[in-house]
């Protein structure tokens, strides 16, 4: 029996990982020991560990890791402390191999501990570029400390096997949010507004946006010119608004409609706390228009981005999940920098004039069409049942040992 270890640390890598969670649990040649930790534990982030025990699946383990500061100095202490903590988890479990998703700092204290320990790693979401935040620098770390990797396309391989990963440990099954819309029933918007309140108008914006360690400008800078943006499309319709510049206001509004805003909460990285501060400044002072949602959880999210007319913001949905969904992004500053991007996102300068004139554009029917016929490059369903074949069937060698491929 292969004892297998899953961790989640954020509602959005819970979204990804549900299914194969589920499958790993469902595969009588295996044992689920799933660690949960992070923003899951955290009552301002919504305490979303809940939405794990209501999915009916018990944890191993829940190791409380981050305080409620975002700066650099306490991230890197707590990241050090949250190396130890999982090291005495995993000495407990003893698991077979150790599963962990993306570039988060959690992540990597995962893939740190388990490494010393010879555990084997499994990464999924390897090999890909963010250019706007530390992001990178954690992800290649965590695939040179795992053994397997599952990709999402053959460009994400390929980087992955520059890194020197031999090709027989790499896997491109594609992105696991695809089994997510596959398998979910998702909610109406009759349903969406009676359990969480939200408002649509004949248009509807949903905006997520987090702080990025080398973005074009600072966060705080870029959450005032984005919701300055989001307020004049909101004032005044989709067709046209003003917006206020430092020389006065361009554009012509023209009311031709309303536009609600729903915003959900933004992550515990560096610089959040400023990002918190602005978005609840905004929304109490635009309740009439604007819809605040701490986590719509996998479930309701997905539901959402099939709902609403445009998704905003910098979170890794505007360029994964809505083009799935044929829904336009306006995508603000680089934090999504070196991912794939297909025609239905729209990359402004990040200026609260530029912004809202793609939000304008991205609100057209015209636009709207495009990127309904719009193609994802993340490949079909069915990524779970291959994963759970590979992590319960591989040969996974003790000590753990590499060799460095080189790809010539």
């Amino acid at each position: 029996m292969r004892k297998i270890a899953i961790m989640t640390g954020t509602r959005a890598d819970y979204g990804l990982l549900r299914n194969l969670i589920a499958q790993v649990a469902a595969e009588p040649k295996a044992t689920l020991q799933l660690i949960v930790t992070g923003t899951h534990l955290s009552a301002a982030h919504g305490s979303t560990v809940s939405e794990i025990y209501a999915d009916g699946f018990e944890p191993a383990a829940e190791v409380a890791i981050w305080g409620e500061s975002s700066a650099s100095i306490d991230a890197a202490i707590e990241t050090g402390e949250a190396v130890a903590a999982f090291a005495r988890v995993l000495n407990d479990l003893k698991p077979d191999v150790v599963v962990v998703l993306g570039d988060r700092l959690e992540a990597f204290a995962m893939a740190t501990a388990a490494t010393v320990l010879l555990i084997p790693v499994a990464h999924i979401h390897g090999g890909e570029l963010t250019l706007g935040a530390m992001d990178d620098a954690l992800r290649h770390s965590i695939t040179k400390l795992s053994y397997l990797h599952f990709v999402t396309t053959e460009e994400h391989r390929d980087r992955v096997l520059q890194l020197g990963e031999e090709p027989q440990r790499v896997f491109n099954f594609g992105a696991p949010v695809l089994d997510a819309i596959a398998n979910l029933q998702l909610l109406s918007r009759e349903e969406l507004e009676h359990k969480f309140g939200v408002r649509f108008g004949e248009k509807t914006v949903m905006m997520t946006f987090h702080p990025a360690a080398f973005d074009v400008a600072p966060a705080q800078v870029l959450i005032d010119e984005l919701l300055a943006a989001l307020e004049a499309v909101s004032a005044a319709g989709p067709a046209g608004a003003g917006v206020s510049t430092a020389s006065g206001t361009t554009g012509a509004p023209t009311a031709t409609g309303t536009v609600q805003l729903i915003i959900t909460g933004t992550n515990n990285d560096i610089g959040s706390a400023e990002v918190r501060a602005a978005i609840a400044k905004f929304v109490t002072t635009h309740a009439d228009r604007v819809s605040y949602v701490e986590s719509f959880g996998q479930l309701g999210y997905l539901s959402m981005m099939k709902q609403v007319d445009v998704v905003a913001g910098n979170s890794s949905s505007t360029v994964l999940e809505a083009p799935i969904f044929g829904v336009p992004s306006v995508l603000i500053g680089n934090r999504q920098e070196g991912r794939p991007m297909g025609d239905s996102v729209l990359k402004p300068e990040a200026q609260r004039a530029e912004i809202l004139a793609a939000l304008q554009q991205a609100l057209s029917d015209e636009f709207r069409a495009r990127a309904a016929a719009a193609k994802s490059p993340f490949g079909e369903p069915g990524f779970a049942a291959k994963a759970t074949k590979v992590l319960v069937e591989i040969d996974l060698p003790q000590p753990p040992k590499k060799k460095f491929w080189e790809n010539k």
